[in-house]
């Protein structure tokens, strides 16, 4: 006796679905065009729809060791480093937070929030934007 159609795809909808939930990770977007729009969906609204390779780096456990961790890791899941790395690598560091204040102003915080921000970046060592990247983003990646 054979199986009814609806019942065929009941059990292969059952059958993705636990495929699913064994293997939930997405594909990491590879496409400069689609990570470019990624990372700009993360910035403005904190929105994540895709993988990037650059969700790989992040290392929850270090970034708990730290008091601020949950400010910080909501910057590290907004690409706030990534952005400020993108720019550093366009321009030399003058030493100053311009760049960093520039994103957070494109991230939408309003001053009183990026002043807090600031503050807990400069008590973290990030005096400068590329202090930031060297000393606070560090706390967040690798082992």
């Amino acid at each position: 006796m054979s199986l009814g159609n609806g019942k065929r795809t009941a059990q292969r909808d059952k059958r993705q679905e636990l495929r699913e939930q064994l293997n939930p990770e997405k594909e990491v977007l590879k496409d400069k065009k689609l990570i470019r729009e990624e990372v700009k969906r993360r910035l403005v609204s904190g929105i994540e729809t895709m993988p990037l390779g650059y969700d790989s780096i992040f290392n929850e456990e270090k970034a708990r060791l730290n008091k601020d961790s949950d400010l910080l890791i909501l910057l590290f899941k907004r690409m706030f480093f990534y952005r400020l790395n993108e720019k550093l690598s366009a321009f030399e560091c003058d030493h100053t937070v311009h760049l960093s204040e520039q994103i957070l102003t494109q991230m939408q915080f309003s001053r009183g929030k990026m002043n807090e921000i600031l503050e807990v970046l400069k008590k973290n060592g990030g005096d400068c934007d590329c202090e930031i990247i060297f000393k606070v983003e560090s706390q967040l990646i690798g082992k």
